[in-house]
């Protein structure tokens, strides 16, 4: 009756971490961005300007830019304003009411891409917006918005980006190929091995 006991409780362990792994896991809402800029003119130079802004009072939530690729990561290219931060592989804005962007000077012509991470309290879903635009050199901006996202909750209550518009010439968004952390890792490998500690003891 005893080991029955310890079974049953060790079963729930598990579980309780495998769902804890999980829940984890979907904390953040990730979507690749792709910019391919040969529209606007191969070695054009001109600005990409990315910005993450928020309405006054809303929860907070943060964008994170990393995995930049097509970029030149000189920092002397990268102008931040508002409440934007240089962070490990990439660059963080908060939705402050501040004109928070980041703004990349460098040469049209090349494809450009970036994993995008929105991370911050649900109810901040309806109150924070991810753009990005172009400039050109002296600082006009061409032809309108490239993309517009909002922070929106989805139909089952999870967080979720929402496309509010997208220059389809240059601008896609997709989901990224999953890739889990390290903690959520961890915590999985436990809960096998809580199983199959459960089980031996059985046989």
């Amino acid at each position: 009756m005893h080991n029955k006991l310890i079974t049953r409780f060790l079963r729930i362990l598990a579980l309780l971490l495998a769902f804890g792994a999980s829940s984890h896991a979907m904390a953040d809402v990730m979507r690749l961005v792709t910019l391919d800029t040969a529209v606007y003119g191969a070695g054009r130079p001109g600005y990409l300007d990315f910005t993450f802004n928020g309405v006054d009072g809303a929860p907070a939530a943060t964008a994170t830019m990393s995995q930049l690729h097509g970029f030149d990561l000189d920092p002397v290219n990268f102008l931040l304003g508002g409440d934007a931060a240089a962070v490990p592989g990439g660059f963080a804005m908060l939705n402050s009411s501040n004109l928070n962007d980041v703004a990349y000077q460098g040469v049209f012509g090349g494809v450009f891409s970036f994993l995008l991470t929105i991370s911050g309290d649900s109810s901040a879903l309806l109150n924070s917006n991810f753009g990005v635009l172009a400039y050109d050199i002296d600082g006009n901006q061409i032809k309108g918005k490239i993309l517009d996202l909002m922070f929106v909750s989805a139909a089952d209550g999870s967080a979720d980006l929402q496309i509010l518009s997208v220059n389809d010439a240059v601008a896609s968004v997709t989901a990224p190929a999953a890739v889990p952390e390290p903690a959520s890792l961890a915590l999985a490998a436990l809960g096998l091995l809580m199983l199959a500690f459960a089980r031996r003891r059985r046989v």
